[in-house]
């Protein structure tokens, strides 16, 4: 079965299931158990097969992890595959050697990772390494932080977004580690789902303001949003809060990995939706339950700031070039990689394509040696045919010229375009920059820098 197009906006079977959110078990000792397992997902509608996934529930039901600013966050995280697993806080300025980490195959008693969130907001956590293959399979978690002030009465609502490659029989379709794929757009799903269920029908409270915390979860492709119904505004981009803006009729672009928190007001029905090709196709149904007074949206956004360092006057502030590079006719003939020149057949033999000021994947020189508390702008070139989701570990920025734009943790560039970005290395340690495309991230879209 070839899924067309016809049979994804006319719905399936599975439609009007309410997906299940998995949170993590909590441990004798007060840690929250995050387990890397194997397991099986009935994605396509009966009596399609069930598909295998990898992933922190045995289902295609994401995790979700909840956390306090300001409080003691304890993970016991266990890798039940038969592979080790590297993993990433995506968007928390936690520290350094806790960010990134490694958890070995077959670990027992499980991997500690206990850190104190600085910032609320919406963040996940997902593969650093064999990216495509693990994140396409499912293995991803939510990491919600709630802030230190209790907010409002507001409701909260995960709703994590994936498209999934799969053939009629419910297998994943195509090769992981197609060089093919790995040089062009990457890979497309043709299959969506809202948290792990195809069109799911989700319930809103009728007299309460309702949190939607989207993350987009999948490889490749960019999410453009469209919601139908209700009073609703943008209050939260990448983890940090923005000034509340309401949602007009265009839609909402979350490129992979990105993550936006919208306010609700109670009132009618919410359809949400996905600008497809010029077309609309539907991803899940937010229906109203209970009765009781509506209230309307704020003026303002309900989230308090997080914390920030203010940055020292542009003018002054160390220049960093980070040029992007390669991909189908980007003119990539060589680049570094490990240290040693290399033509670009031979770094296609490697699985590489991709290029940060030309050097493919980790072990090439550091994008900066920062001080701590020193301002830099990291002046972003894309020289590719693709837009390029960015990633910055372990710290914000916002566009340089720009002193009122809202501090972000990715920078989605446009193709054949430049952006400035402006930060405060104020977290010390050694960090990453990265393509959120799952596919250039293995291809060589990956480079460090220290601050000290």
């Amino acid at each position: 079965m070839a899924i067309s197009r016809r049979n994804f906006l006319a719905g399936a079977a599975l439609a009007g299931l309410a997906p299940r959110l998995v949170h993590a078990e909590t441990t004798a000792d007060g840690f929250e158990a995050v387990r890397a397992r194997r397991g099986l997902a009935q994605l396509l509608e009966n009596p399609a097969p069930a598909t295998p996934v990898w992933s922190f529930t045995g289902s295609a039901a994401p995790a979700v992890i909840r956390a306090r600013q300001g409080e003691s966050l304890k993970l016991r995280l266990f890798n039940e595959l038969d592979f080790e697993i590297w993993l990433h806080f995506f968007g928390v300025r936690g520290p350094s050697e806790l960010m990134t980490i490694n958890v070995p195959a077959g670990t027992a008693r499980g991997v500690d990772c206990v850190f104190t969130p600085p910032d609320a907001g919406t963040f996940w956590i997902g593969p650093m390494a064999d990216v495509s293959r693990l994140r396409d399979m499912g293995l991803y978690a939510l990491l919600v932080v709630g802030e230190a002030a209790t907010l409002p009465d507001i409701d909260d609502l995960p709703l994590i977004i994936d498209d999934w490659k799969l053939g009629d029989n419910g297998a994943m379709e195509g090769h992981f580690g197609d060089i093919e794929t790995m040089v062009g757009e990457g890979r497309l799903g043709n299959w969506f789902t809202v948290n792990g269920v195809h069109r799911p029908r989700l319930t809103l409270p009728a007299a309460k303001l309702t949190r939607l915390r989207l993350l987009n979860a999948a490889n490749v492709r960019r999410m453009n949003l469209l919601f139908k119904g209700g009073d609703i505004a943008l209050i939260g981009l990448d983890g940090q809060p923005v000034p509340l803006a309401p949602l007009g009729s265009e839609p909402l672009a979350l490129a992979p990995g990105q993550r936006a928190d919208l306010l609700v007001s109670p009132g009618s029905d919410v359809s949400l939706a996905l600008d497809f090709f010029g077309d609309v196709a539907g991803l899940a149904d937010l229906i109203r339950g209970g009765t009781g007074d509506a209230p309307a949206l704020p003026d303002t956004s309900p989230l308090p700031a997080n914390p920030t360092a203010t940055p020292a006057d542009p003018a002054t502030a160390r220049r960093v070039p980070l040029a992007i590079e390669g991909g189908l006719k980007g003119g990539l003939k060589s680049a570094l990689y490990r240290g040693q020149p290399m033509e670009l057949r031979g770094l296609l033999e490697h699985g590489l394509g991709w290029a940060f000021n030309g050097a493919a994947g980790p072990g090439g020189p550091p994008l900066v040696e920062a001080k701590r508390g020193e301002t830099l702008i990291i002046a972003v070139d894309n020289r590719t045919g693709f837009e390029q989701p960015i990633h910055l570990h372990g710290h914000i920025w916002r566009e340089a010229g720009s002193p009122g734009s809202p501090w972000r943790d990715t920078a989605v560039i446009a193709a054949h375009r430049t952006m400035d970005l402006l930060m405060v290395a104020d977290n010390p340690g050694s960090w990453a920059v990265q393509s959120l495309i799952a596919e250039r991230a293995d291809g060589g879209l990956l480079t460090g820098f220290t601050v000290a």
